[in-house]
């Protein structure tokens, strides 16, 4: 039998479905430098359905040439675009040192021509980026992210009809184009917006939102037709105390998230919830809650105290809860009392597994609420409490043997103590 002449070419005679999987997995410069391995790699980079560009491009390119590695990364943009062949379904672009220039205009007017089914556009450093009519075309469409761009849809323009994610950080525009937005994606499953705008009042419209996040400023939030909503989570930057409500924002919430199973609270959401009214009892449940996460909650705040109450005690099926505290002015003899005079033995938060208790200060309201916890929680398997930074040995101390006085109405109940 004849030996083979010279070393095996093992990397040749992979499959193309094997090659493709290891360049769509390396970043774009990695990708372009694999044509030297071997004759079969030489042009396989530039049939890949994929172009993805990460800041470590634009890094390697910035710490090489300076400030000619900006005019370097678009000319690199250009060449990938005008020598790829075949089809593309996804075009990426995260550098954060990217200019707003008009060559980012021609990148998506070119790739509005291919079935682009993912785009994302982040950019950081520079003017917010005015997007161009071109974008809107992108009727193929499924997942869409960008940062740091201005969002006006062009005239004409009736909606994604396929996309299922859309992400917006620090995209400038105002609630009725949000709104109108989210409304014209009828398959829409995940939206998270994180803003600095400040709008007014928001609703979305989604019937197949599945995950909703929205970080920012705004005077309200309802959902209607959002039926399929899973997972919610809202952070509120700033609270426009002097703005009147006429009604519950606890009940109105509650209202609109039938189906919610995860919801996290944060910034000044929690507070926003108890303006107007804080009902005695919620008309109704959450019926599939399953994970709640109150952030910033302030135990000197009877209304936010007791609107985290009504959360958690309309919740049959809550298995987490997690909880940061913030003690605000220090008073405490409102919440102090109204612990000691209502009658809470009542409640039983049957489904209650895990629950963590952070920034804890030995601040009296504090305890009196994980007292509550622990006496009304018959399936509780672990309390992790996490002390605040300010918390001194004397109080830490004096923390312990509350905590351990309390009674539990779990048996196995864990109390975690951490530093």
């Amino acid at each position: 039998m004849k030996k083979p002449c010279g070393p095996l070419d093992m990397i040749s005679d992979l499959p193309n479905n094997i090659i493709e999987n290891i360049l769509l997995r390396l970043p774009i410069s990695d990708v372009v430098g694999t044509s030297v391995l071997s004759r079969k790699w030489r042009y396989k980079w530039i049939t890949l359905p994929h172009l993805v560009i990460d800041n470590s491009l634009g890094k390697k390119l910035l710490e090489r040439q300076g400030q000619l590695g900006k005019c370097e990364l678009v000319k690199v943009v250009y060449r990938l675009l005008l020598l790829h062949k075949g089809p593309l379904v996804k075009f990426s672009i995260e550098v954060d040192e990217l200019d707003n220039c008009p060559d980012i205009d021609n990148w998506i007017n070119f790739l509005s021509n291919h079935e682009i089914q993912e785009f994302i556009l982040s950019r950081a450093k520079t003017d917010p980026y005015k997007l161009p009519s071109h974008l809107f075309a992108f009727q193929h469409l499924r997942h869409l992210k960008l940062r740091h761009c201005v969002l006006r849809p062009s005239d004409g323009f009736k909606g994604f009809n396929k996309l299922i994610s859309l992400k917006l950080e620090e995209v400038i525009m105002d609630a009725k184009t949000m709104e109108w937005l989210v409304s014209s994606c009828p398959l829409l499953e995940q939206l998270i917006v994180t803003s600095y705008t400040a709008y007014g009042s928001i609703e979305i419209r989604a019937p197949n939102l599945i995950v909703f996040s929205l970080t920012g400023e705004f005077a309200s939030i309802t959902f209607k037709n959002t039926l399929f909503l899973e997972e919610v989570t809202v952070s509120l930057c700033h609270l426009n105390k002097y703005l009147k409500h006429k009604s519950s924002n606890l009940v109105k919430f509650v209202h609109s998230l039938p189906t919610v199973k995860k919801l996290y609270l944060e910034g000044y959401f929690l507070e926003y919830l108890s303006l107007a009214t804080v009902p005695k009892k919620l008309p109704i449940h959450f019926k599939n809650l399953e994970v709640l996460h109150i952030d910033e909650m302030d135990f000197s705040n009877l209304d936010e105290v007791l609107c985290a109450l009504r959360l958690i005690t309309s919740s049959p099926k809550l298995e987490e809860l997690t909880i940061v505290a913030y003690a605000g002015d220090m008073a405490k003899d409102a919440i102090v009392e109204y612990f000691e005079t209502q009658n809470l033995s009542h409640y039983s938060l049957k489904s209650l597994r895990l629950v963590t208790i952070e920034q804890i200060s030995n601040f009296e309201p504090e305890l009196e609420f994980i007292k509550f916890i622990l006496a009304n929680s018959p399936l509780l398997q672990e309390m992790k409490v996490i002390q605040s930074e300010d918390t001194v040995d004397e109080d830490e101390l004096s923390m312990w043997r509350e905590l351990l006085r309390f009674r539990r109405a779990s048996p196995s109940a864990e109390i975690v103590m951490v530093e």
